[in-house]
């Protein structure tokens, strides 16, 4: 099973701040309109998350959010035993530690986190440069709590997932691929950050290397409609998970939308 754990819509600008936001409302002037959405994977032997919400950096209780999109799938945040990470940007990592009684604490206790220590080390570096003191707090905290792993020294366990460096919206982004049988899903980041990207060809200004991140698209779609992959969107709003039925040169792919948020085992939805 993969299931979107949809944590709402925001409104984001320049600075970065996650605003929330109606579904349908539009995003401030100069803003983008995101969702955000933590993806749990399980099967008889793995229970894991790809990214992990915002966490103390929204304005939502987001431990108390992010325990019940776990619960709706039977499931608690001490079930998870590994958490995937695309890329060091918070609100992809920032649900990694939750902020209850004044302090920081572990949302998945029992969990590995798997990151590029490349990109990990950016993100603390960009951190104390900026003098980003509550961000430093926050990763100080995690890498003294959790079961940190880097991608670099250690491949991923289990077998089931792959990671990638693909570039593009950091230097050292990650690609999440997940195999089980004929189940099978892929998870670009912000390279593929929401499904109305799937048919844009564009160069990001927000990119490390914006060109980067729009051939590693072209390519990963087309492995994607090839090899049948599920096609995991973070930033979606009307649905994040999608599947690539057929491909036009003239008029791109067309795109089935599982608007359930759901797919795989016992669904009714399978690859």
């Amino acid at each position: 099973m993969i299931a979107a754990l949809f944590e709402g819509t925001y409104t984001v600008g320049g600075k970065g701040k996650f605003v929330p936001i109606a579904p349908d409302q539009q995003p401030r002037r100069g803003e983008f309109k995101l969702g955000i959405n933590p993806f749990l994977i399980r099967n008889g032997s793995l229970t894991a998350l790809i990214d992990a919400g915002l966490g103390p950096f929204s304005e939502k209780d987001h431990y108390n959010l992010i325990t019940k999109n776990l619960a709706r799938h039977n499931c608690t945040p001490e079930d998870i035993q590994h958490v995937y990470c695309s890329h060091a940007h918070l609100d992809h990592i920032g649900g990694l530690l939750s902020e209850r009684y004044g302090t920081y604490d572990m949302t998945f206790p029992n969990a590995a986190i798997w990151i590029s220590g490349r990109d990990w080390q950016r993100f603390v570096e960009e951190a104390d440069r900026k003098d980003k003191h509550e961000v430093l707090r926050w990763a100080i905290f995690l890498e003294t709590h959790a079961d940190l792993r880097f991608t670099e020294n250690h491949p991923p366990e289990p077998e089931e997932i792959i990671m990638e460096t693909i570039g593009g919206h950091t230097e050292f982004h990650q690609g999440i691929f997940y195999r089980n049988g004929s189940e099978k899903a892929m998870m670009l980041g912000d390279v593929l950050g929401r499904p109305e990207a799937i048919n844009r060809k564009f160069v990001a200004k927000f990119d490390h290397d914006g060109k980067k991140s729009q051939k590693a698209r072209e390519h990963y779609l087309q492995k994607a409609l090839q090899e049948e992959y599920f096609v995991l969107t973070y930033h979606g709003c009307n649905g994040a998970i999608a599947r690539l039925k057929h491909y036009d040169e003239n008029k791109g792919y067309d795109v089935e939308h599982i608007t359930t948020g759901v797919v795989g085992s016992n669904t009714g939805t399978s690859g």
